[in-house]
């Protein structure tokens, strides 16, 4: 096989007054985001993939992106897997319209894009990959049911989902990563596949988070400025980094910390400093280095298709959001799996049952757009913030009904052919 890789990044004007999800002020002036890809390719064509250190791609932007790059190279839109990090730490850009809070914005992540595709193109050499893939337990589900506090004091005993670590729910711990070698055995490049939601840096400041934080650990450990790390974001829609502590402080909200003490003391860690947030990176990082080689690949074939899939909402709307699921597979035992939403862990696990034992499943959320959280059936009849209060966010009235569980199954057994 061929490897090409590049990372660029992204260089914001200093005059623009970017905005954070929360709609507060970021600074970008360290230039610490980036766009990372890496360039495969077999005898016939070439296949891109490519990750940009952003919260997502808005749907347009996304496509803008992937017209252009198939033009130029003469390629299927499928041959582009076109994902974002998700890191929290940088400037918002809508998911749904063709406009961040500025032009500009826009312009500045279509020509960072390109230009690293076309110096990844450039960069081709001949090599091989070395599939790793291993447990990682180094992150927790988010979504807990706690009492409600407010209906408390009206002596009401309700429980409902609220954001908290949950070391009983569903986590999707496996993590792949493909280390990809010029010949005779030099390291170049990692395509690592994790799930756990980046918000650990502060959100005033641009940040690729951690998986920013592994880039930097990557390329010490190799002895390579030019090694490229190309993070790809699992299944990660309900798990967070398992960083928490325990609420004890009184202060001056003694009702809230008294309940926080007896019903729910356990907290995610906020304003975490970026040494901390270093370790959580080198955990990932160690324990893919002492992973073992669990296949060598150096010949693949490309093949890649996606299904369109719409989803039912629980009421009337004249638009409903439309997922995709994108394959694309490298070799017999080598596929990736794509989705343009924040996915539930859940599905990826379903997901790598249903494949054959001996094979790899790379999971991708954040990717090729977004229409928002992909739930499960359980999830919707729980609700919570990713069922009901993101609504808006998205430009969606309606959560989605229970059976788009069903529907995302059959259809990803279509798209692998399976019975």
């Amino acid at each position: 096989m061929k490897i090409g890789r590049s990372t660029k990044r992204l260089v914001f004007d200093p005059e623009l007054e970017l905005l954070s999800i929360n709609k507060s002020k970021i600074l970008c002036d360290e230039n610490n985001l980036s766009c990372n890809v890496i360039c495969l390719c077999d005898d016939s064509t070439v296949v891109f993939i490519i990750s940009v250190d952003l919260l997502w791609l808005g749907n347009k932007l996304n496509d803008t992106i992937l017209k252009i790059i198939s033009d130029e190279y003469s390629i299927p839109i499928t041959n582009i897997l076109l994902s974002s990090t998700h890191t929290h730490s940088c400037p918002y850009i809508d998911p749904v319209l063709y406009k961040n809070n500025m032009t500009k914005l826009d312009d500045t992540v279509i020509s960072t894009v390109l230009s690293a595709v076309k110096s990844a193109n450039k960069s081709i050499t001949e090599g091989f990959l070395d599939i790793h893939y291993t447990p990682i337990l180094n992150n927790i589900n988010r979504r807990k049911s706690i009492v409600d506090h407010v209906l408390l004091k009206s002596f009401k005993y309700i429980k409902k989902i609220r954001n908290r670590p949950n070391s009983q729910g569903h986590v999707d711990n496996m993590c792949l990563t493909l280390v990809l070698y010029e010949y005779p055995k030099k390291p170049i490049a990692v395509i690592l596949n994790y799930a756990a939601h980046p918000v650990l840096s502060s959100q005033e400041r641009c940040s690729a988070d951690y998986p920013g934080e592994i880039y930097k650990i990557l390329k010490e450990y190799y002895n390579d400025n030019n090694f490229v790390t190309c993070f790809l974001q699992g299944f990660s829609g309900n798990i967070k980094p398992n960083l928490w502590e325990y609420s004890a402080s009184l202060n001056n909200r003694i009702s809230v910390n008294l309940f926080n003490f007896f019903f729910d003391r356990k907290h995610f860690k906020k304003n975490i400093n970026n040494a901390l947030i270093n370790d959580y990176a080198r955990e990932i990082v160690t324990g893919v280095l002492c992973s073992e080689i669990k296949e060598r690949i150096e010949n693949i074939f490309i093949s890649s298709s996606i299904i369109n899939v719409n989803l039912e909402l629980d009421g009337n709307s004249l638009s409903k959001p439309v997922l995709h699921l994108h394959r694309l597979q490298l070799s017999e035992k080598l596929n990736f799996i794509a989705l343009n939403g924040e996915v539930f862990s859940e599905y990826s696990t379903w997901m790598r049952k249903r494949i054959n034992d001996d094979s790899y499943l790379v999971t991708i959320s954040c990717s090729g757009g977004m229409i928002g959280y992909i739930p499960t059936a359980t999830a919707i009849n729980e609700g919570g913030y990713e069922i009901d209060r993101c609504l808006p966010m998205f430009n969606q009235k309606y959560r989605f009904v229970a059976d788009i569980e069903n529907t995302i199954k059959i259809s990803f057994k279509k798209l692998f052919n399976l019975s």
